[in-house]
């Protein structure tokens, strides 16, 4: 039990995680409300097609997963699937000269960020969850199946102009990466997995590419890869025939690279393995003492094209497009808004955000969106200010903590500012 649980996991760990997204990942959108300020913010995101918010809690944090769990995930799951994660907390602020406070302001922050996404048939996970047992007499289609999973700390420096030709804002920042962990995995096109109906012949064609930064540096603050990453950020107020005023805002951030280190090991292999003259029932279950002799990870070397050497990955870039109309006496607003991430086995998102100003210092806003990981989203965020602090919580995937059993998605986020004179 407690190696299938290690298995399941690790592999659900790689395929599902968090699909952290929260206010999209950029410090610039929230300029307009704290102004110059010292910020402590963290996000947090969880999404999948088919994985409800009920299994994901009790492979994360502990707790018992049942028949019920999987069948469910099972039944949901499509031929291929997707999920992601992303977590994030910094500290950051921005600042400005008193001789140029009303055009710049400027931005410096440091940030971890946990990156995971991962694209896979519904085979693989009945193997991860449910062993080969179930898939007797078959062949698991694993074909084109990718997982990633990047680790990195960020330390960012950038420059908010915020009178471009009179009205329009431009925040452009550049990081140093400091890449912590990675563990990639790609299944190619022709792998699958074959286990007979008498057990006792398993056929791996074994078609897969993995790329893991070194595993002897196993600490947050370790170097096992450097990289560079910017953030743009646009913003300008127009006339629309709709509403007193209009505000388009496009946002590209975490567009950028890591460089891993000459430790980083990458195995390739395109082989077809056949086992046979041994009762399996589960590839879970290898009590035989002949199998038990086996050594996994010298197997692996063997049927694997290993080599040490330096590596670049492109981390999950960011593109946000929102529109924001304002009506009435400018209380009242509504947002609309757009949501695509590059490199992440990501459906466009698109989303729609009601928001009210009850008083000069109590702001809400609702959110509706669809597409991304976990397709249908909602949520709600609060907003409180005074003249000298800033609070911001809420949460775009309020439906995985209200009905986890039925539903794929699940986050929060929560901002602290302190404003400056």
């Amino acid at each position: 039990m407690r190696k299938k649980r290690f298995v399941c996991w690790h592999i659900l760990g790689l395929i599902y995680c968090l699909n952290f997204y929260s206010q999209y990942n950029s410090e610039f959108n929230f300029f307009q409300y704290t102004g110059n300020a010292i910020s402590l913010k963290t996000e947090f995101d969880a999404g999948s097609n088919h994985i409800n918010a009920d299994m994901v809690n009790h492979l994360f944090f502990g707790g018992y997963i049942n028949k019920e769990m999987k069948d469910k995930a099972l039944n949901k799951a499509l031929g291929f699937n997707r999920a992601g994660a992303y977590f994030n907390y910094n500290l950051h602020g921005f600042f400005s000269s008193k001789k140029n406070r009303d055009r710049i302001s400027y931005f410096i922050a440091a940030k971890q960020q946990y990156l995971i996404h991962g694209g896979y048939t519904k085979e693989l996970f009945q193997l991860a969850f449910y062993g080969n047992k179930s898939l007797a007499g078959n062949t698991a289609n694993l074909a084109n199946s990718n997982i990633n999973t990047i680790t990195f700390n960020e330390f960012k420096v950038g420059v908010l102009f915020k009178k471009v030709d009179s009205t329009a804002k431009i925040g452009i920042s550049l990081s140093v990466l400091q890449g912590n962990r990675l563990i990639y995995f790609n299944f190619g096109k022709n792998s699958s997995l074959f286990t007979s109906s008498s057990y006792d012949q398993i056929i791996f064609n074994s078609n897969l590419n993995v790329t893991i930064s070194d595993t002897s540096q196993k600490k947050w603050y370790q170097l096992n890869g450097i990289g560079a990453s910017t953030d743009i950020y646009f913003e300008t107020p127009y006339k629309s025939k709709l509403g007193k005023m209009s505000i388009l805002s496009v946002n590209i951030n975490n567009f950028g690279f890591i460089h891993w280190l000459r430790n980083s090991v990458k195995y390739t292999t395109d082989t077809v393995l056949n086992f046979t003259g041994y009762h399996i029932n589960s590839i879970y279950d290898l009590k035989d003492s002949t199998l038990n002799k086996i050594n996994a990870d010298s197997t692996f070397r063997k049927i694997t094209n290993a080599r040490k050497g330096e590596f670049n990955t492109n981390i999950p870039t960011n593109l946000i497009l929102y529109n924001k109309i304002f009506f009435g006496n400018m209380k009242f607003s509504l947002g609309t808004g757009f949501r695509y991430i590059f490199n992440a086995n990501y459906k466009p998102y698109i989303f729609t955000e009601p928001a009210y100003q009850f008083t000069s210092r109590f702001h809400g806003t609702l959110h509706f969106g669809y597409g991304g990981y976990s397709l249908f989203n909602f949520g709600f965020s609060i907003m409180y200010q005074t003249s000298q602090w800033h609070f911001y919580i809420g949460s775009n995937n309020l439906q995985g903590w209200i009905l986890p059993k039925i539903s794929y998605g699940q986050g929060f986020f929560f901002m602290i500012s302190k404003k400056l004179k």
